[in-house]
């Protein structure tokens, strides 16, 4: 993709990270803060700009959010990489972000 279609391109600053449980094993967590609801799409784990700071922070659609995702990221590249591995560590993957 070029620099000219790249910048045509506007993303929201409210995305969706897909959840799903990695095949093969059991999504898990030992406090108990993983939401099954987040893989029957009951619940979702939304990725917000706030406008004023420009910072990104995660936030469940419904709930409260671990203490571990409770942080603010200057981008959104840092905000993925960083919700990705701690599902990793919980059996679970990043499939999809929509806009």
């Amino acid at each position: 993709m070029t620099q000219e279609a790249n910048s045509d391109k506007q993303r929201s600053p409210n995305r969706i990270l897909v959840l799903k449980p990695i095949e093969g094993t059991k999504a898990m967590s030992t406090t108990g803060l993983t939401d099954p609801r987040l893989f029957k799409n009951e619940n979702s784990l939304h990725a917000i700009m706030d406008d004023s700071t420009c910072l990104w922070r995660m936030k469940y659609e419904q709930g409260s959010i671990p203490a571990e995702l409770r942080q603010s990221f200057t981008s959104f590249r840092l905000l993925k990489a960083h919700a990705e591995r701690y599902y990793k560590q919980r059996n679970i993957e990043v499939v999809e972000v929509k806009d």
